[in-house]
């Protein structure tokens, strides 16, 4: 959980302040002496690494969570239409309190034209189905 001191510390820097040199990642148990694990930052991943990685997800998955992360993530999920080509939208989502109406109008808007699949288990209305026949 992020404390007042670490949101503030992000705050600041965002608005222009040096970057501090990351602090060393504890040791893990099991590593010899001198050993530090690597710190990963997962806003840096390549862009076609991350979307093999997005591809494994169901749409709603992707609307609702990786979006939220981070900026290189956020454009990803809303820049690159080749991820929204094939579109399906699974029974397991209905858990999610989200309006799957909107969710499936929001994914097939990002495929920019592109989308040549669309798949869903429940719903879908004449609106939605010209709407995607018009997109």
């Amino acid at each position: 959980m992020a404390t007042s001191s670490s949101i503030h510390h992000r705050r600041t820097r965002l608005v222009g302040q040096a970057e501090q040199p990351p602090a060393p990642v504890p040791r893990r148990e099991g590593k010899g002496e001198g050993e530090e694990e690597e710190a990963r930052d997962w806003a840096e991943l390549p862009v076609d690494a991350l979307l093999a990685v997005l591809r494994r997800l169901d749409a709603v998955d992707i609307l609702t969570g990786p979006g939220h992360v981070c900026r290189p993530w956020r454009r990803a999920t809303r820049e690159e239409p080749e991820l929204w080509r094939r579109v399906y939208m699974r029974r397991s989502n209905l858990a999610y309190d989200v309006d799957l109406q909107a969710a499936a109008r929001a994914a097939v808007r990002r495929s920019a034209g592109r989308c040549e699949a669309f798949w869903a288990e429940v719903f879908g209305d004449d609106d939605f189905f010209l709407f995607l026949a018009d997109a």
